[in-house]
């Protein structure tokens, strides 16, 4: 019986490229190759590379979602727990692929920011979805006397999760995950604590 080519067979193989060497470096052929399609059907599903590229981040966050869900919605553990595991299963993911890879949404965000306006937006979408989501546990925290009554939790928010790109982004350079726990240890042993 002969395999039916599915537009999540391609999208997949595309994050695994994507997230290693890049959009502008990942080829429309190195995408089918190791989906194993033919060129056609990428062109049945995708009007042009960046419609991909677009679902490519789609596919991203829905997986990060899976991911990220368990810990973030611990109702059993208090807030500022739940965000610092949702970070410790990011730290555990990014170690587990020996410190490469990375975040594809800040890989994007450095590469394709100021190319398309598209990928753009939809970058500052998933990173404010993410802001979003921490805002509101901080916000829980906030109510139940876990950080001071004056800590805005979105500016807060704003802050974890570009410290935690900038840790990310130091972590790839020195091929460990160093900076990532030291990130994790100042925020919450320290300045949350």
């Amino acid at each position: 019986m002969k395999r039916v080519h599915d537009k999540d067979d391609i999208v997949r193989a595309g994050l695994d490229i994507i997230i290693t060497k890049g959009f502008n470096g990942t080829g429309i052929d190195a995408i089918l190759k190791q989906a194993n399609v033919p060129k056609g059907s990428f062109y049945n599903f995708f009007s042009c590379k960046e419609e991909f590229g677009l679902a490519v981040i789609d596919l991203f966050l829905a997986d990060m979602l899976v991911l990220l869900e368990p810990a973030m919605e611990d109702v059993s553990l208090p807030p500022l727990m739940r965000i610092r595991k949702s970070l410790e299963v990011l730290i555990t993911r990014f170690e587990d692929n020996n410190c490469n890879k990375g975040c594809l949404i800040a890989n994007l965000a450095l590469e394709m920011s100021d190319q398309c306006e598209a990928f753009r937006q939809r970058l500052e979408y998933a990173l404010q979805g993410w802001i979003d989501s921490l805002a509101a546990l901080l916000k829980e925290a906030r109510e139940d006397g876990a950080i001071p009554i004056d800590v805005e939790p979105a500016v807060l928010a704003e802050s974890i999760v570009t410290s935690f790109e900038g840790a990310l982004l130091r972590a790839k350079v020195m091929k460990s995950v160093e900076p990532l726990k030291n990130f994790v240890n100042l925020y919450f042993d320290v300045f949350l604590a």
